[in-house]
Order: structure tokens, then sequence, then C-alpha cells
């Protein structure tokens, strides 16, 4: 679409004050499909004065004709109420001359006159063309320079079209307010900036900006320092190449979205995606373009909601409000119309709202039923929108926006419960033969099934078996009517796919929409949600919405989800804040982290506190391992700084080393730690998952079985956890290969189907593999990144396969423990016992003597500090509980431990 701009006169249209003889006044323009948009109004200084005034004059004269109206009603309603009681009614009355009858007729006359001036002042503004189905969109083409505007000024007046006339009042306004700026600041051309800046004025801008948050004052300081750059001069300001870009693609754009005219949030959207200056003022403020746009369409919806009611009971005065067509040739269907709902008369009637969206589906559905196959089965998951796209059919129905075989038609949906209840199989098939057989004679129905898979194998109001599918599915190979019905893909797969029913049905996939389309739709239904509840969305909310239901609630799907969401959210903020309070997207992540358990808020100043100083903390119950906490305290940070993948686990881990080293125990911490309780975490021993059949435990029974998997049932409840697979090379081949997926994709699907959701997980497996060359590795003085890289490169390819070790983000091995780290976790075990003798309000110490022994005691080399724990509560545990039951400590007493487990009590007096 290049832009053409008149040479002669240099894209004003004009030679002084008479129309340019090369362009006749078109100036510049572009060729968009088969169209030649143009900008036929002048831009300059003398042409807007006129106007003003023109505009001034107007309104006073039609404020005084509607004054005399209204005057000549208040004269004649005085003469009525003071004449006799009774003559009024009578011809006497009104054959004596009064003055008051007189003004009257001059009032009435003067609302002609207004009226009359409202129609002309109209008849200059012309909506965008309709784009209509079907249309031919083939380019035009234009011949080159010299020749371009010869050739311009030959094509049909119905090809040319003045882009202007479509421009609302407030988008021609906003364009001589940006004039009006370029000429008072002396600049030459008038810029993207300056119509942005005439723009930022308008009301429909304005809650734009409201709506992102955006503080005015803030982006005008930005604005201003963008125009000091602007070359000035002396000479009249004239429109720069992007500036008439953006005045011509704004139409385009309105085109293409079928919108009816141009309005101010419309060129204000087209005047931010095409100049990158004002994109990164408008991130630096916090809006990036995705999100601009996203809130510009959301301004239009609003827009669209009030307009489009207006303009189907428009098209609904031409559309027949009963079951019979325009051409009077369609039959009454009285029996159709008791189980059935005419959705085309209810979009006529404004009581659909308008769908957002969904443009491929659509097209998709009339291009099946324009090419002769007719009949459809829409198949998507419950909550995706199919009877969005039915409803949104109806609408084009009643515009008459839909191929030729659909024109004049009603859209029928058939409840098959209705259809069934209170029959028996031989009845109810026969209400649906005569359903059939009146949309068949009417020829005016497209029939509507939804849940079509409801026809197979019901049960009628006698109790009998029926199968309606086969019945529907004969005469719908007929072809005397055809139908759109809908299916979940489980639905399709079981009962229509390979039916005589599926092969009278073109099957159309329905999948969840886009995040941006997604955010549309819930834009067209926050108008009635923030009504019901007297609250306000921002955009981050709406976004939030949207984003976080689609990446932390997995039982349902986008639309649906977000929408319940957005509910949710906006009820429980009016309870919290009150009423026409602003929701925030924090507000939305609260709600989400109640539901699901993730922590999905902003960061506060003790989490992140807490995240920086991860390693002391965990340091606090785990002694050594330097690396291993290192590592996972990294994954943490990444994960809730939203730095990682969200399509995979927060982390993959593989502990590594001999037993006693602290593998579990740094698990335990860090689901103590971070996830704010030890049994945050799911642990399964792996040695009970030897064979092939123990799959079933992890993912439930085979499909007919009620029972859950253990482990998929733990995350689906708890998404946000650690799990915990100890000793995993004893685990059966077949369940690694489950857990391939689980650490590739973050998903695993259980017995019944579900996916059950692992992004929020941390997945951690524990392995003995290897423990002896570790060891032995060790004591050579090897250090642990070499032992790391043999283990990989050959040791653990014994156990496991190379697809299953590249899934791991980290494999970290543990090394033995030395003594004094094994003296250390002597005094964190005994710190655990002087904690469980506080709460009895009984002091306990141990001498640092008496610590060395017991981890001498305690250590082994073979298994770590495993041998630790059987010592204290041997040597410590058991010489307590003695002194205890003896009744020689008392509350407040304090017991020393000492070395050879000799203990002193202190009496506190």
């Amino acid at each position: 679409m290049a832009l053409l701009t008149c040479s002669r006169c240099n894209g004003s249209g004009y030679e002084g004050r008479k129309l340019c003889p090369q362009c006749r006044g078109m100036a510049f323009g572009m060729t968009h499909g088969p169209f030649f948009l143009y900008w036929g109004k002048r831009i300059d200084g003398f042409e807007f004065t006129v106007a003003r005034l023109q505009r001034g004059a107007d309104a006073v004269v039609n404020l005084l004709l509607f004054a005399l109206f209204f005057g000549g009603l208040i004269a004649a309603a005085f003469s009525v109420l003071n004449a006799e009681p009774g003559t009024v009614l009578t011809t006497e009355y009104w054959d004596v001359p009064r003055g008051s009858s007189a003004f009257f007729a001059l009032g009435v006359l003067a609302a002609c006159v207004a009226y009359y001036r409202l129609v002309i002042a109209s008849a200059d503004h012309e909506s965008v063309r309709h784009r209509a189905f079907g249309a031919d969109e083939s380019a035009l083409t234009l011949p080159p320079e010299p020749e371009t505007w010869k050739s311009i000024r030959s094509l049909p007046a119905s090809v040319k079209i003045d882009v202007a006339k479509a421009y609302s009042a407030a988008a021609l306004k906003a364009v001589e307010d940006a004039y009006d700026l370029a000429r008072r600041l002396k600049h030459v051309e008038l810029s993207p900036a300056h119509l942005f800046g005439g723009l930022a004025i308008t009301g429909q801008v304005g809650v734009l900006f409201g709506r992102l948050g955006l503080q005015f004052g803030t982006l005008k300081d930005r604005i201003g320092k963008l125009l000091a750059g602007h070359p000035t001069g002396e000479s009249p300001t004239t429109l720069a190449a992007a500036a008439r870009q953006v005045l011509l693609e704004a139409y385009a754009d309105a085109y293409a979205h079928r919108r009816p005219q141009v309005d101010a949030i419309d060129l204000f959207g087209v005047t931010v995606r095409g100049d990158a200056e004002l994109g990164e003022i408008l991130l630096d403020a916090g809006a990036e373009l995705r999100k601009v746009e996203n809130a510009v369409e959301w301004i239009r919806i609003q827009e669209l909601l009030r307009s489009r009611y207006r303009r189907f009971v428009r098209a609904a005065r031409r559309k027949p409000k009963s079951a019979m067509n325009r051409a009077m040739t369609a039959v009454a269907t009285p029996f159709l119309d008791r189980i059935g709902q005419d959705v085309t008369r209810a979009a006529a009637y404004g009581q659909i709202a308008p769908v957002v969206g969904r443009e491929k589906e659509i097209d998709a559905v009339l291009r099946v039923i324009e090419g002769g196959n007719r009949s459809v089965v829409l198949v998507g998951e419950p909550g995706v929108g199919k009877d969005a796209i039915v409803e949104a059919l109806a609408q084009r129905m009643v515009e008459e926006d839909v191929p030729k075989i659909l024109g004049d038609m009603r859209l029928v949906s058939v409840n098959v419960a209705m259809l069934v209840s209170g029959a028996t199989a031989s009845e109810a098939q026969e209400r649906l033969l005569s359903a059939l057989y009146e949309v068949g004679r009417s020829g005016n129905v497209v029939l509507v099934i939804p849940h079509v898979a409801g026809m197979v194998g019901i049960t009628a109001g006698s109790g009998q078996g029926i199968d309606l599918a086969q019945t529907f599915a004969a005469e719908l190979g007929k072809g005397y009517f055809f139908a759109i019905t809908t299916a979940t893909p489980k639905e399709y797969a079981q009962s229509i796919e390979n039916s005589s029913l599926g092969q009278s049905l073109i099957k159309v996939d329905i999948g969840e929409p886009e995040i941006d389309e997604a955010v549309r739709i819930l834009e067209a239904k926050s108008g009635s949600i923030e009504y019901r509840n007297n609250t306000f969305f921002s955009y981050d909310a709406i976004e939030a919405t949207v984003t976080l239901s689609s990446r932390y609630m997995h039982e349902q799907f986008l639309p649906e989800k977000a929408i319940e969401l957005a509910k949710e959210v906006a009820s429980a903020v009016r309870k919290t804040k009150g009423k026409d309070a602003l929701i925030s997207r924090e507000d939305v992540a609260a709600l989400v982290s109640e539901k699901t358990k993730v922590p999905v808020t902003s960061l506060t100043t003790d989490e992140s506190a807490k995240l920086l100083n991860l390693e002391g903390l965990m340091h606090g119950r785990v002694i050594g391992q330097d690396e291993a906490v290192k590592v996972v305290a990294a994954a943490l940070r990444r994960a809730r700084a939203e730095v990682r993948e969200t399509g995979r686990p927060i982390a993959n881990f593989l502990f590594l080393g001999p037993t006693g080293v602290g593998k579990t125990e740094l698990a335990k911490t860090l689901a103590a730690t971070y996830f704010g309780k030890e049994n945050a975490m799911i642990r399964l021993d792996m040695s009970e998952y030897q064979d092939k059949p123990s799959l079933y435990k992890l993912i439930g029974e085979p499909a007919g079985r009620d029972s859950g998997g253990i482990l998929s049932e733990a995350v689906r409840k708890n998404p946000f956890s650690l799990v915990l697979l100890d000793e995993i090379e004893k685990a059966h081949p077949d369940i690694l290969n489950v857990f391939l997926q689980v650490m590739d994709d973050g998903r695993l699907t259980d017995n019944v189907g579900r996916t059950v959701d692992f992004t929020n997980a941390i997945v951690i497996m524990t392995s003995n593999a290897g423990a002896p060359f570790i060891q032995e590795e060790i004591i050579k003085g090897s250090s642990v990144e070499v032992i790391k890289e043999r283990l990989l490169a050959g040791e653990l390819k014994q156990h496991f396969r190379p697809e299953f070790l590249n899934r791991f983000d980290a494999a970290i091995v543990f090394r033995p423990l030395t003594e004094e780290e094994i003296r250390r976790i002597a005094g964190l075990m005994l710190a655990k016992v002087a904690d469980r003798l506080k709460e009895k309000g009984i002091e306990f110490e141990a001498t640092p003597e008496a610590v060395a022994e017991l981890a001498k005691a305690g250590y082994d080399p073979m298994f770590g500090a495993r041998p630790l724990r059987r010592v204290i509560q041997e040597r410590v545990d058991n010489t307590i509980a003695d002194a205890l039951l003896r009744g020689d400590v008392k509350r407040r007493d304090k017991i020393i431990f000492d070395v050879g487990g000799q203990v002193r009590i202190e009496k506190k007096s």
C-alpha cells in the first residue's frame, strides 16, 4: 500500500483556493484491495477556521429553531390548559384564530427545518464501506507516473473513496487540533507526534489512558520533548508523509475489521502502531504496543456493544420476526418452535452480545456450507466458544453478511433433552422426524444441535434405550436440510467419528483462542461484569485474568475460565474494597494464588530478601553440599522472578551420592524453607515401583475405574509443590518414560485423560547409582566436577538412558561428609532435642566434648550421617526419657549432657 502524493499540489489538493487540476482535490492516496483511498478534506488554517465558524453558526441556528419549537409547544399547552373544559376537542375551538396556535405551527415548522438541516449535515458523512462475505478483494493496479493521476481520475466513483467522510466528528476534531498544535509550534510538517497530541485530549483516548494506568502529564512531557526536535519555519504547515499514511491506513484498518466509521480511538491505534518513537514513549510509561492495541480494542468493543444493538435493530426491520421469510414462501414450524430456540430472532432483537474474534472459525464454517457439504460439527473442549460461534453466525445472518445459501434463513437451536422428554423410544423418533419434516417443508431453517453426541444411546422417558443419531444421520443424508452441530473431542472420537453421523458432518476444529484474542473476548464481557459488581477493571487486570488462568488453571479452557475468574475477582474486590473500586493485576493474582496455592503475586520486600538469602536459610539445616544448595536456590530465584521457561517444571534435579549425605534432607529443607512447610513435598519411594503394573499406582487405574493415581492426584491438588522420587534407579523403565514427558513438557496425562500440570513443581530424583565410584574418586582427591563428568559419561549409563539424563537441569553430586560436618550435623540434631524439651519447660545443653563424642560414634564412611540419628536416640533421648520418668527433672530445670553419656541436672529455684 504505497503512498501516492500529487506532485503538482504537493499533497494539498489545491492550488491557491482552486482545486488542483491534476488530482482534482484528491491530494494523496493509496490503493487498498479494489479501492483507491484518498483524503478529500483540505487541511489548512483558513479551512479549519471557516469550519469552526460554520459549526458555531449551525449550532446557534439549530438551537434557535428548537427553542422556537419548544416555545410553540409551551404556548399551545398553556392555551389548552386555559380553555373551557370540553371545548378543546371541538372544531369551534380550533376554528378561532389564536396567537398560540400560530406560534405552535411556527414551532412545528422550525422543528422540521432543524431536522432537515441535521439530515443534510449527516448526508455529507459516509460509513466505511461494508466488506461483504465473498466480495472480490483483487488489488487495483495503477500505471506509473506521469499517467497515475490521470488513471485515478478516470476510475469509477464507486472505486474512489474519500476517507475523510468516514471519519467521526471526534476524529476530525483531533486532526484539526493536531494541525493547530503544529502551527502554534511553527513546525513545517504535521507528524504522527502531533496527531498523538491532538488525539490525547479526546474522550476515548482519555478512557484508554485510564484503563492502561497511564498519567497524561508524564506522556505530555515526553511528547513535548519529541516535538521540540521537529524542524520549524515560517512556511505553511503541511502533512508529513507518515501522517498521510496514518490517515489512510486508519480507514483501511476500519474496513478490514468491518467498523462503521473511523473514530478517534481507531486513529490513535494506527498512529502509535506506525511510529517507533511513540511506541518507545508508551513502553517507557509501562504500556508496550501489544498492550496498547488490546486496550484500544477494548474501547472499540465498548463502542461496538452500544452501536451494534442499534445496527441489529435497523437490520432486523427487514429481517422477518416470524417464521415467514420475505418472499412469503416459508411454512410455519409450530412443533420446531416448541422444542427449539430461534437464535436469529434473538440476534435481531439484540438479545445476543456481539461476538469478538473467531473470524477464522466462522469463515471456515461458512466455506463448508457454501462449498455444498453444508452440514458441520464444531469440535472443541467445553468453554472454548462453540456456542459463541453459532451466535456469531446468527448475527451475520441478521446482517445478511453470509453466503447466498444462508440468505433469509433462520438458525434454530434444538434441545435434545426436550425432544425426548417423557416419550417412549418410538415417540422420540416420531418427534425428531416431525421436527425435521417441518424444517424441510419450511425451507428457511438451519438446524443447530448442541452436543449432538447426546443423540447416541440416550434413554427416553419410558426408560427404553434409543439411538436417535442413526435416524438423524439418515435424514441428513437426504440433503433436504443442513445442520450445525457441536461436540467435544472425546464425544466426537467415541460416538461420531466412525459412525454414519460422522460421515454426514464435516468436522471444524474449535481450539482455545490465542491469549490476545482471549483478552479481547474478556474485554467484551467485562462491561456486564463491571455493571453487576459496581467495579472497574484496569487493562492489567484483564490481561492477568487471561494469562494467569491460562497458566495455572488447567481444569477448564479459555475463554470460559478467564470469564469465570473475572466474575470471582470482581465480586471479591467489591466485598473488600467497596463499590467503584478499580481492579488491579494484584487483585487477580491474589485470587489465583488462593485457588491454586501457587505464588503469583508481585514479590514483597520480605520475600525478595528471603530469596536472595536462600542459601543461608537452607544451610541452617543442610551442612556442606554447597554446590547443591547453590544450584537449587538459583532455580527458585529464576522461577519467582519469572525468567524461566514456563512450559517445563521449575527445575528437574538429579541428586547423586552415597546414602546419608543429605540428598533427602536438602529436599525437605527446600520444601520447608520456600514452599512453607515440609509436607508440601510429595515423596515417593521408587523401590515400590519396580514392575510395569505399578505405573497405574502413579497415574491411576485403566479407564473405567475410579481410583486416581498417587502422583497425578497429589500434583493436581497441589501444583505448587516439590516432587521427590527416592532411589529412581529402582523404578521400572516404563515409569522412567513417563517422567520424560513430565520433565520436558511439564505435564502428565492421567488415567481419565486429564492433563496434570507440573510447571509449578520442582522435580527432584535421588539415586545411589555410582555411589561406590564417588567414594573411590573422593579418596583419590578428584574434584566434584570431574566426578560428575565421569558419572554422566560412564557409570550412570548402566542405569539410565541418555535421553533421560539429558532432561535434567542439573545432575548434582553429593560428596561424602567429613568428620567436621558430621559434628555440625550432630549439633543440629541436638538442637531439635532442645526444642522438644523447651516445650516442656526444660532447658537442654550438650557440651562440645559430648557433641564430638556423639559425632564420632555416629560417623560411618559407608552410611554417612544416617547412623548418627540412631546414636543420639540411644544415648541422649533414652537417657532423658528415663530421667523424666523417674521424676528427676522438673519444669525450669536444666539438663547438661556430657562425655560418656553423663547427665547433670541443674535445679532452678
